[in-house]
């Protein structure tokens, strides 16, 4: 991981006004309250999390932006883990923590959860495919015609997949965790196929991870559509991608890209969705940051970048998706 630049600039706030902001767009946003019937699953990439120096109340703010939810899959989580558990030291209540290893780009993947909310059970795994799996995922590049084509073999995850099975009342679900390759177009989309085909293969098995799997997090995916060669690879292997009911929003600061992605097998989890939304945080807080409308477009442009350099190094260049499922089955 490379840390984003730290601002050359200091910026005074008020935590409860914040805070209270938040809430107010979590409430217009639409984030269902937690009940007896539901489970709220998310996906947030923390953005160098142990790397960019956060202050404690910028950790306060996105243990605020994550208490409504009951699971978070968290993606690019340093080595350092000293502000994961001052994290958890501010969300209170009965959250805790399960993380993977570093691996490729010097990551972990993990998971908050809230313990009196669902449990994990007993698979708690990397995904890591053998010589003869990855041998046998390939993709043809290059053009045809000409001879130009070439055959790519799938080398394995740059970060292995973290899956952990939990347990909400007759809910139970696995979760796979997953921060395909960015920089690497022909990896990400080998990784794509391979994580659509594992899950394929193994919905139908008698021990976990079977039934309910749902693929969880920062996908790399600019746009989950048609014409999309790596989205109509995975729905060829069954798996669907709901679309958000916060349809104006992409899950990057810029609101453009659908990067982070809550996915699953309509026949095996269809029944038990039931809503999911982006919660666009950056457009509710440190408003006074923001440059008033009103302003000229040669001074607007520089405030609007010290804007977003503040929030994605002091908070995230992500946003968390959300997804709702019911914790009953009738």
């Amino acid at each position: 991981m490379q840390a984003h630049e730290k601002p050359d600039f200091t910026y005074a706030f008020t935590l409860d006004d914040q805070i209270e902001l938040i809430k107010e767009h979590q409430e217009h946003r639409g984030i269902p309250k937690a009940d007896d019937k539901n489970l709220i699953v998310a996906t947030w990439n923390l953005t160098n999390f142990g790397l960019q120096e956060r202050e404690s109340s910028h950790l306060e703010l996105m243990a605020e932006i994550i208490r409504p939810f009951d699971v978070v899959a968290i993606q690019e989580v340093a080595d350092d883990i000293t502000q994961l558990h001052e994290l958890l030291k501010y969300l209170k209540g009965s959250w805790k923590a399960l993380y993977t290893d570093i691996a490729g780009n010097q990551e972990r993947l993990g998971y908050l959860y809230q313990e009196d909310r669902l449990q994990p059970t007993e698979l708690a795994a990397e995904l890591a495919m053998r010589g003869y799996e990855r041998n046998k995922i390939t993709i043809t590049v290059g053009d045809e015609e000409t001879d130009g084509a070439e055959e790519v073999v799938f080398p394995g995850f740059n970060r292995n997949p973290y899956m952990v099975e939990f347990k909400a009342d007759d809910f139970i679900f696995s979760l796979v965790n997953v921060h395909l390759y960015w920089t690497y177009y022909k990896i990400r989309r080998l990784e794509a196929r391979a994580l659509a085909k594992w899950a394929k293969s193994r919905i139908d098995k008698v021990g976990p991870p079977n039934n309910d799997i749902i693929l969880i997090g920062d996908f790399n995916m600019p746009r989950v559509e048609e014409g999309d060669k790596i989205y109509e690879e995975m729905i060829e292997y069954g798996v669907s991608f709901p679309k958000y009911d916060t349809n104006l929003v992409g899950t990057n600061l810029a609101g453009d890209a659908d990067y982070d992605e809550v996915a699953f097998f309509p026949s095996r989890t269809g029944d038990d969705f039931s809503n999911m939304g982006v919660f666009d945080f950056d457009k509710k807080v440190f408003p006074d940051l923001w440059p008033p409308y009103s302003m000229a477009s040669s001074e607007r442009k520089p405030k609007e970048k010290m804007f977003f350099q503040y929030i994605r190094y002091y908070l995230a260049d992500h946003r968390p998706l959300w997804a709702e499922f019911k914790r009953a089955r009738i």
